[in-house]
């Protein structure tokens, strides 16, 4: 017992030069640092020591306990050191070990140095470190909080969805995200609306899609990203699924491929309709002449009559075309929803059958930057739709003007956005041709009756204003068409300013 202390004291000139040589291994500042603070304690840490080895009393001893750790806190500026008091006690028994080898036996000094043999120190070391090791403690249960509130504030505050589930693959916890995103609380997410049909199994991580069920019967289209969390001995603890709705992005790039399918067939109709215009001038003004030439109420008349009613049929036709294919561009002015829809009114009863009902109800009122010739046709096409869809046994048609955002729209407009709704009472869209109303020359009339391009010139002149449109139908029910126009800004609402306008 007594050897192996002994022997830690008896060699002070190697145990001396272990230190400095560590050190200049070391070679970097905080190094330098730590031992100076040795350096600085070093003289009084040795008076203690000697003053303990050298007494019998136990209240020398006490006294000498406490001084010790008064002079360790004295350290705790630059942060807990356990190493560098183990090494502060080390280097005082070393220097009086050296002091005390050649005392005479039965001396206080021989009697010290057989004390610090037998480790009769170690209280002194103990109370050396205890007040680094309580600082260290402190360190480490503050900076474990911190880690904590931290990852507590991104599981709350994230918009990510994030589900922990059990190693048995049932839900163990959701963030407010989930719960925003699908109506559930935590306790009914936890309960079982957070359970996954095909709950992840295994160590490894991965990645998956599908939908999540909302308290309100629908869903969302998540995209999750699935990582195991494993513990000190490789144990599988938890899953953690961290999921983004992808069901707005779906929608955003469906709607740009539409627009890219409604761009390539717009040049396309362009082209045929300006071609097709030069030769319809010809057609219809040789009509014309003609007509003129022939003797009224003749055979020949009747048939140059019908020959420009078609041409004029056809030149109605040019005109949709050429305001699907936006080849003239919209004379924008502002305007109030109250003022637009109060002008086309009288258009639009025109259109209807005398059997259907309009009403037309501004909810809240807004300022618009449109052609309004553009969007009355916009109107028109929309209102001529919903007569047909209810047909003569008749119907109501109702059009409600306020503000809301549409859900295509991939980002908020700076200003807000203006809703026009369209609803009627008629037999409604299926829902497997929803997707394809707004496409060039679609339509489900009898052939002769439609020309397929109300809808989709409608969609190309309210896309040219920046807007959107959107359907709602239900078979058996009715539809409703919402147009969505960004509200003006103040800029667009004063007008040019005098320095802007052209000379006179």
């Amino acid at each position: 017992m007594g050897a192996r202390p002994g022997a830690a004291v008896r060699a002070p000139a190697a145990a001396g030069r272990t230190g400095p040589r560590r050190c200049r291994r070391a070679g970097d500042a905080d190094g330098g640092r730590l031992m100076d603070r040795v350096d600085a304690l070093l003289p009084r840490y040795v008076e203690l020591l000697r003053r303990t080895a050298l007494t019998d009393g136990e209240l020398e001893r006490e006294t000498a306990l406490g001084d010790a750790t008064e002079l360790a806190k004295t350290s705790l500026a630059d942060g807990p050191a356990l190493d560098q008091m183990h090494e502060l006690h080390r280097r005082a028994q070393v220097a009086l070990a050296q002091d005390w080898r050649d005392a005479p036996a039965g001396s206080a000094e021989h009697a010290g140095l057989e004390r610090l043999v037998r480790g009769d120190a170690l209280p002194m070391l103990l109370a050396l470190m205890l007040p680094h090791e309580l600082a260290e403690r402190t360190h480490h249960e503050q900076r474990w909080r911190r880690e904590h509130e931290t990852l507590v504030a991104m599981f709350e505050q994230t918009d990510e969805l994030i589900v922990v589930l059990d190693v048995d693959g049932q839900c163990d916890d959701v963030n407010p995200a989930f719960c925003r995103a699908t109506g559930w609380t935590r306790r009914q997410a936890v309960e079982g609306a957070g359970a996954w049909p095909d709950p992840p199994r295994g160590t490894k991580p991965g990645r998956r899609s599908g939908p999540v069920a909302c308290s309100d019967g629908s869903s969302l289209t998540v995209e999750w990203s699935i990582s195991p969390i494993l513990g000190r001995k490789g144990e599988l603890l938890n899953h953690v699924c961290i999921g983004r709705d992808i069901g707005r992005q779906q929608r955003l790039e469906d709607s740009l491929r539409e627009n890219d399918k409604l761009r390539a067939v717009a040049t396309l109709a362009g082209g045929i309709a300006h071609d097709f215009n030069n030769l319809l001038g010809s057609i219809n003004g040789l009509a014309e002449l003609c007509e003129l030439e022939a003797v009224p109420g003749s055979r020949q008349a009747r048939n140059l009559g019908r020959i420009r009613l078609a041409g004029d049929k056809a030149a109605a036709l040019v005109r949709q075309m050429l305001d699907f294919s936006r080849q003239k561009p919209p004379a924008p002015q502002c305007t109030g929803l109250r003022e637009w829809l109060e002008h086309a009114e009288g258009l639009l009863r025109a259109a209807i059958p005398h059997q259907q009902t309009l009403a037309v109800e501004v909810e809240q009122d807004s300022i618009v930057r449109i052609d309004l010739v553009q969007m009355e046709q916009v109107l028109l096409n929309i209102v001529r739709n919903a007569a047909q869809a209810m047909g003569p046994q008749g119907g109501r048609i109702r059009i409600r003007a306020d503000r809301a955002q549409p859900a295509t729209a991939e980002t908020a407009a700076a200003t807000g956005w203006a809703r026009v709704r369209i609803s009627d009472t008629g037999s409604g869209i299926p829902a497997e041709l929803l997707g394809k109303i707004f496409e060039p020359f679609f339509t489900t009339k009898p052939v002769g009756e439609g020309t397929g391009l109300g809808l989709a010139a409608a969609h190309g002149i309210v896309s040219a204003h920046g807007g959107a449109i959107e359907v709602d139908s239900e078979a058996g029910v009715g539809s409703t068409f919402s147009i969505f126009l960004p509200l003006a800004d103040a800029a667009a609402m004063a007008g040019p300013s005098p320095a802007a306008a052209p000379p006179g």
